[in-house]
């Protein structure tokens, strides 16, 4: 038996191009938490029997689209389509959001080409460029905008609408650029953002489906995403999302339903210890006089917990390991949801890919 979607392409867990197994992810998140959505594997085009004109054929952009919509459609709520410029480079995947009635924010590269006539900007740092700048004191056509980052701490950035060839601020594409320092635009401190959110105030706003947004909110929003793309994926690892070899297409997809499952147990525990500022952590049940582990401190559940055990995914049954996770978290029985999630698990059933509200 051969490992499901195996195929020579690029790894971004290991920034190279190898033998492997990519799949399309989509994530919520705010300033405070993220939690993975849906996951689909993607399947190279060598699996196909016509190959890439295979009607079972999909290209990972459009994996990714189906999955934002999929999102909406289970009832997560969110203000616009995060991606970077892997996706936000491409046309087609721009396209497809607008027409399902998605608003997004994705960075483009930096010189990324476009049409434009005579001495227009054909780039994003020509556009940027472009833009008048005379210090903090008078900064022309930027903005001063506050980027939160995950500890808390501030730091001043600068917007500013740009134009690029045919986007500008009204269009049904506009291009933001935000950065920490207008010029010289250092190359990690600058983001160039298109988005379908209009301007406030614009010509266009009127016409939008979408809410307008202003320069702090598109920094904002990207700025989410940023966080995530350095968190995300280590967690994720470390609870044991690429721990499988030989599997199915049905067990990887259970695998990662079981990870996402860890995902939960790990933001329970995490806000137990971090509650919010009006909100006084509440005590957790240890075991009672006669019962297991009574007489003895209870170790914290914290992540690595749940972490530890997930790792070990590979070496167990799924269902036996997410019996176990229960009591490493709590002393009180399973609630009749989680039991039912570990019994479908344990019959063979397939789940969702996200769990609702």
């Amino acid at each position: 038996m051969k490992t499901a979607h195996v195929g020579h392409q690029w790894l971004g867990r290991h920034g190279k191009t190898d033998s492997g197994v990519v799949t399309v992810t989509t994530v919520w998140a705010d300033e405070r938490l993220y939690y993975p959505v849906h996951a689909v594997p993607y399947t190279p085009a060598r699996h196909f029997a016509k190959g890439k004109n295979d009607p079972g054929f999909r290209i990972k952009l459009a994996i990714g689209a189906d999955l934002a919509v999929k999102a909406r459609a289970a009832g997560f709520a969110f203000r616009a389509v995060a991606a970077d410029s892997a996706y936000g480079d491409q046309d087609g995947f721009r396209a497809e959001l607008p027409e399902a009635g998605l608003p997004f924010v994705m960075a483009l590269k930096p010189r990324r080409g476009t049409r434009a006539y005579g001495p227009d900007a054909h780039t994003p740092v020509d556009a940027a460029r472009a833009l008048a700048w005379n210090g903090p004191d008078d900064p022309g056509d930027w903005q001063a905008v506050t980027r939160t980052f995950r500890d808390g701490r501030t730091e001043t950035w600068w917007a500013a609408d740009a134009t690029l060839g045919a986007w500008g601020p009204d269009g049904a594409r506009r291009l933001v650029v935000a950065t920490a320092d207008p010029p010289p635009l250092p190359d990690k401190a600058t983001w160039y953002l298109v988005t379908n959110l209009p301007r406030p105030g614009g010509p266009r706003q009127a016409d939008s489906p979408h809410t307008a947004a202003s320069l702090a909110e598109i920094t904002r929003i990207y700025g989410i995403r940023h966080w995530i793309e350095q968190r995300y994926k280590q967690v994720k690892d470390e609870l044991g999302w690429a721990d499988f070899q030989v599997r199915s297409d049905t067990a990887i997809r259970r695998h990662r339903v079981l990870v996402n499952c860890a995902f939960s147990f790990c933001w329970d525990a995490w806000f137990h210890d971090h509650p919010a500022p009006h909100q006084p952590a509440a005590p957790r049940p240890g075991p009672r006089r006669g019962e297991r582990g009574a007489g003895r401190r209870r170790p914290p559940a914290r992540a690595a917990v749940a972490a530890g055990a997930a790792r070990n995914t590979r070496l167990a049954f799924p269902w036996i390991t997410l019996q176990r996770w229960w009591p490493a978290w709590s002393t009180a029985p399973p609630p009749p949801q989680l039991q039912a999630l570990i019994n479908s698990v344990a019959a063979g059933c397939g789940l969702h890919l996200y769990i609702p509200n």
